[in-house]
């Protein structure tokens, strides 16, 4: 099918390569759950089906989205990996400061809450138990921030302003991931705005780092402190035991209700702050590498 495309140099209109990409994401992620069906049985064959057990398996299920997601991009659209966001010098370091800074940032939103008498902590609470299992939920919350950043701030922004231009690419690649959590419990006006905002912030994260290794290091921490941390719903999914149990009250739009930390407009105001932050950074002050990362090719068929 991609060949007959190129013959016809369907590529050249921008918009035709903007709807097939589309199509094209929503296809990586069905067949992403379809393998995740299968990965799933397999497990559970040999492991009992408890709710840690099924949240590990469930977050490590992502590495489907990931491998498909990098075999199209590179086999069939022939990107570059800098295009998908893909270096090797420095990756370790850079996704461990995301993940730093994405615990940093989760905390300041629920201390934030907490001041605000949105947020209570019931019990702190640290065992041999906790640790065991946050190890393997570090791994697997990290399989499944850099799974969602290599679909849509890799492939998806990468590839559309390679093509389109930059600024397509943030609103496009923002979008498809709020679509990617419409389904999901406690979703609400607030929340969709949330996700939103997220998908800007994660996108200047990665022009500002140069890479997707950042952004997936921080989009893990942030979850994984969102509901192993502390013990919110993580985008409306409840994540079991945490470290640190807490009661939401008052108003969902400050508290979060049932979508987590992600619904209450103290993280829309901090990631506002992010945004900005990174938008100075990066097109007012920043280098102009950092922006020309991004310059649009022309619309010509691959070879």
């Amino acid at each position: 099918m991609l060949e007959s495309l190129r013959k016809k140099n369907i590529w050249k209109n921008p918009w035709i390569f903007l709807f097939i990409t589309l199509i094209i994401g929503k296809i990586l992620f069905f067949l992403s759950e379809v393998f995740t069906l299968f990965y799933e049985a397999l497990i559970f064959k040999f492991f009992p089906k408890t709710d840690w057990m099924i949240l590990l398996v469930e977050l490590s299920s992502f590495i489907f989205i990931t491998g498909l997601v990098v075999f199209w991009g590179r086999k069939i659209q022939k990107l570059s990996w800098e295009t998908l966001g893909f270096i090797r010098k420095s990756a370790l370091k850079y996704f461990l400061k995301g993940w730093v800074l994405g615990g940093i940032v989760l905390s300041i939103c629920v201390i934030f809450m907490m001041i605000f008498g949105a947020v209570k902590i019931d019990r702190i609470e640290i065992n041999s138990q906790l640790v065991f299992r946050f190890f393997f939920l570090f791994l697997a919350w990290s399989i499944q921030g850099n799974a969602e950043e290599v679909l849509t701030r890799g492939w998806l922004f990468g590839g559309i302003s390679k093509k389109i231009n930059i600024f397509i690419g943030i609103l496009i690649s923002s979008s498809f991931f709020t679509w990617m959590h419409l389904e999901n419990d406690g979703i609400s006006l607030l929340s969709l705005l949330d996700l939103f905002l997220f998908g800007i912030f994660a996108v200047l994260y990665r022009i500002k780092t140069e890479n997707i290794w950042g952004i997936s290091g921080f989009h893990a921490a942030w979850n994984c402190f969102q509901g192993n941390v502390f013990s919110f719903p993580v985008s409306g999914t409840d994540t079991g035991s945490a470290f640190i149990s807490v009661t939401t009250q008052g108003p969902s739009w400050l508290s979060g209700g049932k979508f987590g930390v992600e619904g209450s407009i103290v993280s829309i105001v901090v990631q506002l702050i992010l945004i900005f932050y990174l938008y100075y950074e990066i097109f007012i002050k920043g280098k102009k590498n950092m922006r020309d990362q991004f310059v649009p090719e022309k619309f010509e068929p691959n070879e």
